[in-house]
């Protein structure tokens, strides 16, 4: 697997904090799924701020600074296993499938801050079943 692309960030989790309390940010940087994943959190801070380290992170792997693409286009879900994934829509969608791009990203959280780390590589290739081409390995790692 060949990585295009790396980019890493860091926030502090008391500045989301503050953050948070405007809607005009909350509105401006995440998606109206990711809000709604923060309002059922009693403590959304953390999340929040892994998220937009990872809308960070991304930016850097993009080489378009923070403000290239809509942050709401690259909200930050979790996996049934609580592994995170961007849910790509929009123009920023369009771009990364015209660039042939994947996003691999991975988040975590120490003390005061949250960190993400974002590694662009070539998408992978799918059958006309629409089935994940790749390695038996590779297949069996991603369940």
């Amino acid at each position: 697997m060949t990585v295009l692309r790396m980019g890493f960030d860091a926030v502090r989790i008391d500045r989301m904090e503050k953050k948070l309390k405007g809607e005009a940010f909350c509105r401006r940087a995440f998606s109206e799924e990711e809000n709604a994943i923060f309002a059922r959190k009693k403590h959304p801070a953390p999340t929040a701020a892994a998220n937009f380290a990872a809308k960070e992170a991304l930016a850097k792997a993009l080489r378009c600074g923070i403000f290239g693409f809509d942050l709401r286009e690259a909200p930050v879900l979790r996996r049934e296993d609580g592994s995170p994934y961007f849910a790509f829509s929009g123009e920023l969608a369009r771009r990364m499938e015209q660039e042939g791009l994947a996003a691999e990203l991975s988040l975590s959280h120490e003390g005061e801050y949250a960190f993400a780390v974002v590694l662009l590589q070539p998408a992978e290739k799918r059958s006309a079943g629409g089935e994940e081409q790749g390695t038996q390995e590779e297949r069996e790692c991603r369940g």
